[in-house]
């Protein structure tokens, strides 16, 4: 298990499915952070960049992964909560609020925009 608690230096890693992807202006769409379970994400924790990219593309054949700081997910005043699953001690999830879990209005725009793609297919 990590630190409860995700520092705001660290970096959070989203796989993103073709659908998700803006493919006219070759991005993510803001639809990637959009999920009404909370928005699933690998936090950085103790591991380099290349190996966060090679567990998300190991579970899975994402067309891209980005990442965002979690001081950038505080910024838009949107919540990052550390969900470890039995198979994956890095999880965790990006909620709207604490009382509401998929994020509503401009914030998975926001996030959109100060996401960086670090792979894509």
């Amino acid at each position: 298990m990590l630190d409860e608690k995700i520092l705001d230096e660290e970096y959070l890693y989203r796989g993103i499915i073709d659908i998700n992807w803006d493919f006219e202006n070759d991005r993510p769409s803001s639809a990637t952070f959009k999920d009404s379970k909370g928005v699933s994400v690998d936090r950085e924790g103790d591991r380099t960049e290349d190996k966060c990219i090679e567990a998300l593309t190991s579970k899975r054949n994402f067309l891209a992964i980005c990442k965002v700081k979690a001081k950038q997910i505080r910024e838009v005043n949107a919540i990052v909560k550390y969900v470890p699953l039995q198979d994956n001690i890095y999880h965790s999830e990006i909620h709207d609020s604490d009382e509401r879990i998929q994020l509503r209005g401009k914030k998975p725009k926001k996030i959109r925009d100060k996401a960086s793609v670090v792979f894509k297919r």
